[in-house]
């Protein structure tokens, strides 16, 4: 197994390889110039930036136009099956993009199912978005985020984000923004760090201040501070511990809260936009009225001959700190400093903390803020940072409605699985629900979100030692990256069944199917136990097969998935070519004879949560010592045959092959059914 495992991985460094050599070689010899001239008519030259080999500088005579470069020299960009693809992009020095154009990807929905012309015009609908703006929602009239490809979302997500991300790159590294901007520092370095490192660095600067310090310059003012009850009786003590950082650099804002809230936090500003975090104890830098103010009175930014005050609509409350070792503060804070309040954060600047007494003296305390010097750029050519304006946070925005209706589901499901018992003293109106659940997977999980996973999204996982974690990726599909990691922790609890069981589109349709096969007394299939136990390792080999074939070749990998119906049958409603509508449609024929004869014997997707299940410390299916011998109740009622009524494992249930539709359960509670309850009632 160590050897297989070696050899895939092998494999796996060789694909990723041959489609990287693919994207090699200079930018200025993979540009024809008619994608020069499709993007700026007026070219007349071209030269790298700086001898920047990755940016092309494009001018018409002595006056520049702008630049084109690439989305993999840039960002990496990759793919739905995380496989490398291309963009070539043009950027107008006013900040909007003059052009973009896909040149590479093995992208496999656009490979073998939609229209790769959807593809390409979506790309270039990407004409003209501003890069200055924060993520807005989809408008059909404004170019901010070109409407996504129906049923290739995640793919042209991915590649809106890659065009959106590299060109603010761009933009920063060659200057296009104010100079006044982040484009003095390198927003690309990030690495975790503890409370003490983030001090020790600078990262994050602090100061503590007594009582006793305040009073005795109240006193050198004139001020009688024996009207200041708190002074006196706490002059001793601690004032306050006052510390602040430059939220908005990655390095600290990442170390502060988790890095899905920092990309969300920074996609809802501007790109001229800044955010300063501030911790206090003791005096609060908030104050009592802001509330009813709506502005921060006791806190200033200064910088140079600038004094910045902050209203309600900059300020955001922080309840923790993800740092290692930091400790606890009484206020937490976040506060958004404007474009237009020409804050440079690569110089030093300043918090004004002000205490007012009860007799009416007030003191400033000052605290200096200096950015750390590795965080600036000195040449232009180090500077590849990215703005983490994450095109998913919007994503996210606009599913909340959908979000709702799948967690409000999956939370039923759960409540399911914790009462079956209960439930199970119920048969008819158990039955009932289960048709209903189905029904509602089938109709508004499959057709109508879409949200159907498939073996291509557990390849993804598999791949990220590979190409690196990204979790934007996932994220890109809020209502697939919530049903894969609700699959992940149900198969570890429980096993395969909950998902494929519930959860699964196909399935769910293959089970209405048989439903209404038994409702007009259709004649079942019945596979006898040994050739059934041996057709459940056919999935397995299907799955070996995938997962082998896209360490060598993607094309034959797509061919191979092709064994799932589920973008036929779910994704695509039957809308495709005649051989793959036969195929879906002849295993929804068989579902009428054979129950989930699919999902049984040859679907990848089950077999991969099923090797996942077998890490699971539960069934949460109860057996009695009679079960499988001398009763078989159970094992004639399991529609699915998966419990034997011989061999080693007669009469136990086999998790990996178990749909969890409790068909068993029901005959365990039903004392007028199972043997031992009726022979304990007699």
């Amino acid at each position: 197994m160590k050897k297989f495992c070696l050899f895939l991985f092998f494999l796996l460094i060789n694909h990723i390889n041959v489609c990287q050599a693919e994207l090699s070689g200079k930018l200025s010899s993979k540009i024809e110039n008619s994608i020069i001239k499709e993007f700026f008519p007026e070219y007349t030259k071209k030269t790298l930036y700086k001898n920047n080999s990755e940016i092309l500088a494009i001018y018409d005579d002595d006056s520049l136009l702008g630049y084109i470069f690439s989305t993999w020299d840039i960002v990496k960009s990759l793919g739905y099956d995380r496989s490398p693809y291309e963009i070539i992009v043009g950027l107008n020095t006013n900040g909007t993009l003059s052009g973009a154009k896909l040149t590479f990807h093995t992208e496999p929905l656009f490979k073998h199912d939609i229209n790769e012309e959807d593809l390409l015009d979506f790309v270039k609908r990407s004409r003209g978005i501003n890069l200055l703006l924060p993520m807005k929602r989809v408008n059909r009239n404004e170019p901010i985020r070109p409407d996504t490809v129906h049923r290739g979302t995640i793919s042209s997500n991915l590649m809106h984000e890659a065009i959106f991300k590299s060109a603010r790159i761009i933009a920063r590294t060659t200057g296009l923004l104010d100079e006044n901007t982040a484009s003095k520092l390198n927003y690309l370095i990030h690495e975790k760090q503890s409370w003490n490192q983030l001090k020790i660095n600078g990262y994050i600067q602090g100061k503590q201040t007594s009582f006793k310090e305040v009073k005795d310059q109240l006193e050198s003012k004139g001020f009688s501070p024996e009207l200041s009850d708190d002074l006196n009786n706490n002059s001793s003590s601690l004032f306050s511990d006052l510390y602040i950082g430059l939220f908005s650099h990655p390095m600290i804002g990442k170390n502060i809260i988790a890095e899905y809230r920092y990309d969300k936090l920074l996609s809802q500003i501007g790109a001229k936009d800044h955010v300063i975090f501030l911790a206090s104890n003791g005096y609060s830098h908030r104050g009592k009225n802001w509330r009813t103010t709506k502005s921060f009175e006791r806190i200033s930014i200064i910088q140079n001959d600038t004094k910045i005050k902050f209203t309600a609509s900059d300020y955001t409350r922080l309840s923790t700190i993800s740092a290692n070792g930091a400790p606890k503060f009484k206020e937490l804070s976040l506060f958004k400093i404007s474009s237009n309040n020409n804050f440079i954060p690569s110089e030093d600047w300043g918090l004004e903390l002000i205490y007012e007494s009860k007799d009416g003296g007030s003191e400033k305390i000052i605290l200096n803020y200096s950015i750390n010097k590795n965080l600036v750029i000195i040449d232009p050519k180090a500077g590849k940072e990215i703005i983490n304006n994450s095109i998913w946070t919007e994503t996210w925005l606009q599913s909340k409605f959908r979000i709702s209706i799948l967690v409000v589901f999956l939370i039923l499901l759960i409540f399911i699985t914790i009462f079956q018992d209960y439930l199970m003293l119920y048969r008819k109106q158990y039955k009932i629900l289960r048709i209903c659940y189905l029904t509602f997977t089938l109709l508004w999980i499959g057709w109508y979100t879409g949200a159907q996973l498939s073996i291509f999204n557990i390849l993804s996982v598999i791949k990220t030692p590979i190409n690196g974690f990204d979790i934007s990726y996932f994220l890109i599909d809020p209502l697939i990256f919530i049903l894969l990691i609700f699959t992940i922790i149900s198969a570890l609890i429980l096993g395969r069944g909950l998902f494929c069981g519930w959860l699964c589109p196909f399935g769910a349709f293959q089970e209405l199917v048989t439903y209404i096969g038994k409702k007009f007394k259709i004649p079942q299939l019945f596979v006898s136990e040994r050739l059934n136990s041996r057709l459940w390792s056919l999935k397995y080999f299907i799955l070996l097969s995938i997962i082998g074939s896209s360490f060598i070749s993607m094309e034959t990998t797509y061919l191979i998935t092709e064994v799932e119906p589920f973008k036929t049958a779910i994704m695509t409603k039957f809308n495709r070519g005649l051989p793959y509508v036969l195929y879906a449609i002849a295993l929804l024929l068989l579902s009428l004879f054979l129950e989930r004869g699919f999902c049984r014997y040859a679907c990848p997707l089950g077999a991969s949560i099923a090797i996942i299940g077998k890490l699971r410390f539960t069934d949460f299916l109860k057996r009695r010592k009679e079960c499988g011998s001398p009763c078989n109740l159970c094992t004639s009622s399991c529609p699915v045959q998966a419990i034997p009524s011989n061999g080693k494992q007669k009469g136990k249930i086999i998790m990996s092959e178990c749909f969890r539709c409790l068909d068993c359960q029901l005959e365990y509670f039903d004392d007028t059914r199972c043997p031992p309850l009726v022979k304990g009632k007699g």
